[in-house]
């Protein structure tokens, strides 16, 4: 009898413990939020916000860790909003996938993936901006250019195309550079039989074929995100010479898109108050990113793997504002796309002015900012 109630008193003990555990790691009557994010310093912010949990919690809203880099609560002060679980998705494409399955609520992602995604019927909306520019004209590290204008001067005396590496035909880099080509007057083709374009632009299916691209000679310099051009430097292989915000006529080129934060519209629906507070906390996460930058570099070093020093060397500009010309140079990517036919439906002909409600909503960014 006694060996029975000690039995019972053990097994009372063993499951209220249990249950404490569990209580410290979930919260059943809260919403869960999955996030999708990108091992890229694209996404810093969120990185940054994940590592420095209670500290942001002046900003009012923070992530209280439960597992590192994987499971957090999202907090107002001290009321728990929602559970934050964080998955790691390869790339923009596998994030729209994901989203558009309902495995992921929020995603972070490039624009162009968004806006294929959304093309193809998907239900989610883009929300506001992670980061803007970040996008380097790299060449070896022997070459004798050193700015926008020797490049220049090179593509329009050679006798053949100067060969252009990119990592993708929908990237905010190769439509920036695109665009800047046919600002300056350079011709470029895809074509390697067009000899006469000034620039032959060369898919390097990747951006881990960047390095090996430079130095092999199968191309004379490549336009590519951060931390591509900064590790060409810190690997010996080449040379930035050009950060593109730069770009003649200056300041067109400032706060170019590029990876964006985005929700499902069933997310934005039934929990509208939670994703509200997560780009709050994405917003707080920008803005310590820019105003402790080594601190942040070494965060996502952690996080990537890439070098702290190649981190530090970034100019990416961290940022969840949706500013006028942020917008008027998203309309620059959604032109681009549909002129070289990466649309297959609805947005192969419609402006950007028509489906601009089908795409954003910037109104929980707004709330958050004013």
């Amino acid at each position: 009898m006694k060996k029975s109630i000690f039995l019972l008193i053990v097994f009372v003990i063993f499951s209220t413990f249990l249950a404490g555990c569990d209580s410290e790691t979930s919260n059943a009557d809260i919403p869960t939020l999955k996030v999708g994010y990108i091992f890229t310093n694209h996404q810093t912010p969120l990185m940054v916000a994940a590592s420095k949990g209670e500290d942001l919690k002046e900003e009012g809203v923070y992530l209280k860790e439960v597992t590192s880099r994987e499971r957090y609560v999202l907090m107002e002060e001290d009321n728990p909003l929602a559970n934050i679980e964080l998955i790691v998705t390869s790339n923009g494409s596998e994030a729209m996938t994901m989203m558009s399955q309902g495995h992921i609520d929020i995603g972070l992602a490039s624009g162009a993936a968004f806006l294929s995604s959304l093309d193809q019927g998907a239900n989610i909306k883009m929300l506001c901006p992670v980061h803007t520019e970040g996008i380097g004209l790299v060449m070896d590290k022997d070459a004798k250019e050193e700015d926008w204008d020797d490049f220049e001067k090179l593509a329009m005396k050679s006798e053949e195309p100067i060969k252009v590496g990119f990592h993708s035909p929908t990237s905010a880099p190769l439509i920036l550079f695109e665009s800047a080509l046919t600002e300056v007057g350079l011709s470029y083709t895809k074509d390697p039989d067009e000899l006469n374009a000034d620039i032959l632009l060369v898919d390097l299916r990747g951006t881990s074929n960047f390095l090996s691209a430079l130095t092999s000679g199968q191309v004379d310099a490549w336009v590519g995100p951060s931390p591509w051009p900064e590790l060409a430097v810190t690997e010996g292989v080449g040379k930035i010479i050009l950060d593109m915000r730069e770009m003649s006529p200056y300041g067109q080129w400032f706060e170019f898109p590029c990876c964006v934060a985005g929700a499902t519209e069933k997310s934005l629906d039934e929990n509208k108050k939670e994703v509200e507070a997560f780009l709050q906390v994405l917003t707080a996460g920008a803005n310590y990113a820019n105003e402790h930058s080594q601190e942040a570099a070494e965060i996502t070093s952690e996080f990537t793997g890439v070098s702290v020093e190649a981190a530090k060397m970034s100019s990416i500009k961290y940022t969840t504002e949706p500013t006028d010309q942020w917008i008027n140079n998203f309309e620059i990517i959604y032109n681009t796309l549909q002129n070289t036919g990466s649309f297959d439906n609805d947005f192969a002909h419609k402006s950007f002015e028509d489906i601009f409600d089908i795409i954003f909503d910037i109104d929980p960014i707004a709330n958050v900012l004013e």
